[in-house]
């Protein structure tokens, strides 16, 4: 029987936005990849950090994660989602940093775009996104087989 340890090895790699599927698909291939250059026999954990302007619903994301990792290092891995806020840039009045999003009355399945992006400071639509439209894998903790075998 193998004896095997655990290493947490430190990651920050961008991970393309897209659907839910195809996103823990391009997760997997990435930390499947990494893993392997380290030995390692099984991924136990990973942590995402998931930008709120991907439009990515988490647990739609870790049951797609779910699915497309059985039959590989990452079956039955854990997975845990940061939400990294989504940032603006105001053309008018300068203003970076966090919005304020406005409670609506709408059906969860339509997406209400009306002043999602305006300035909390001067109310300006005038605005840029300057984060939150990515994903990244933050970090996976995996099992490496004993050295002394």
């Amino acid at each position: 029987m193998n004896k095997s340890q655990t290493i947490k090895l430190d990651l920050y790699r961008r991970i393309p936005s897209l659907h839910e599927f195809s996103t823990a698909v391009g997760i997997i291939e990435t930390i499947t990849d990494v893993a392997k250059k380290h030995n390692a026999t099984r991924i136990q954990k990973v942590e995402l950090i998931v930008g709120e302007f991907t439009m990515l619903n988490a647990d739609q994301l870790i049951f797609a994660f779910e699915i497309a990792s059985e039959g590989t290092l990452a079956a039955g891995a854990e997975v845990t989602i940061t939400e990294q806020k989504g940032q603006i840039e105001c053309k008018d009045c300068k203003y970076k940093g966090d919005i304020k999003k406005k409670k609506k009355n709408v059906d969860h399945l339509i997406v209400d775009l009306t002043n999602i992006f305006e300035c909390p400071k001067c109310k300006s639509n005038n605005t840029d996104i300057s984060g939150g439209r990515d994903i990244y894998v933050n970090n996976i903790e995996v099992e490496l087989p004993d050295k002394n075998e």
